[in-house]
């Protein structure tokens, strides 16, 4: 099997039908597996897809929609082991060289996007991620605002660029299947699942950013992203992990990446310890003041008030 396609929903009702047309759309010269994984959802995407399967007239596509059942095994799993078990789930039943991410909110607008990104592997195997760039849709009105903004045709990542940002669009991402058994307790340290993975995936090798947009990446409320935009929480343990990230990596290259988890440090902490302060939680201010670096201040009294809280850590 050259490609498996992980397919992730929870309560998609309004858009997996979109999703699952877009891969039935591909044009490929090889056949192709869709991997689907439902998280117990209790609205109609279940009956959407098994009614999409049913109705598929793309004789290259394989559906897998995994049977999962309340009380039975992954289920149990599943609540033992967090939310991100299911990203970490349907990536194990991928039998694929590759495997490409797709999100059941999300989309696919060009009919050649599964073949030329597995051209591109298959042609350069010294790169183990591909993606390219979405445009973005709010609700269900899609406009013309790139999801990440380039100058450049393409990009080309390493590990140091990885440690600091997640350049991608996750469900315009193609990537080898290096077998990722033992990469649960590694998405576990996380809140989200992909940039942790091609984190990972930069270590067997580099990693291509395309600029040209090949999908529509939806915002709406249940999103997370719409949820990391509410209020002060998301905001802290997202920046949180931003910091988390940059120091699991470094340590799993064994501390050849100190000036990137370093420059992570200091970036991220100014901007949380301003953030805690403004909101009254001065344990969050005070653990973080004394990564930040006091050049990067500018205003006097902001300067001031850090050095105090570097005095109390």
């Amino acid at each position: 099997m050259i490609l498996s396609i992980r397919l992730q929903c929870y309560n998609h009702g309004l858009f997996i039908e979109k999703a699952l047309q877009s891969i039935i759309a591909q044009n490929t010269n090889f056949d192709f597996e869709v991997v689907i994984g439902d998280d117990f959802s209790t609205d109609n995407t279940l009956e959407i897809i098994k009614r999409v399967i049913k109705e598929n007239t793309n004789t290259k596509i394989t559906f897998n929609l995994l049977d999962r059942k309340q009380g039975e095994l992954y289920s149990i799993n599943r609540k033992a082991k967090g939310r991100l078990y299911n990203f970490y789930d349907i990536l194990n039943n991928c039998q694929g060289r590759y495997i490409a991410l797709l999100d059941g909110d999300d989309y696919w607008s060009d009919a050649s996007k599964l073949q030329t990104q597995v051209d591109f592997l298959e042609n350069n195997p010294d790169f183990a991620v591909i993606g390219h760039n979405a445009r973005q849709v709010i609700d269900v009105e899609e406009t013309e605002k790139l999801v990440r903004s380039t100058e450049q045709n393409y990009v080309d990542y390493l590990t140091s660029d990885l440690i600091q940002q997640n350049p991608f669009v996750t469900s315009i991402v193609m990537l080898r299947n290096i077998g990722f058994k033992e990469c649960l307790s590694e998405l576990n340290y996380f809140l989200v699942g992909d940039w942790p993975l091609f984190t990972r995936l930069s270590f067997k090798g580099k990693c291509r950013f395309y600029a040209k947009p090949m999908g529509f990446y939806r915002i709406h409320d249940n999103s997370i992203t719409s949820k990391n935009r509410v209020d002060y929480k998301p905001f802290r343990n997202e920046f949180v992990n931003r910091i988390n990230h940059a120091t699991y990596w470094n340590a799993f290259g064994k501390n050849k990446f100190d000036i990137e988890e370093r420059a992570v440090k200091e970036r991220r902490s100014l901007v949380l310890t301003k953030m805690a302060m403004r909101n009254l939680d001065f344990k969050t201010a005070i653990k973080y003041a004394k990564f930040v670096n006091s050049k990067d201040v500018k205003k006097t009294y902001t300067k001031y008030v850090i050095s105090v809280l570097k005095l109390l850590s």
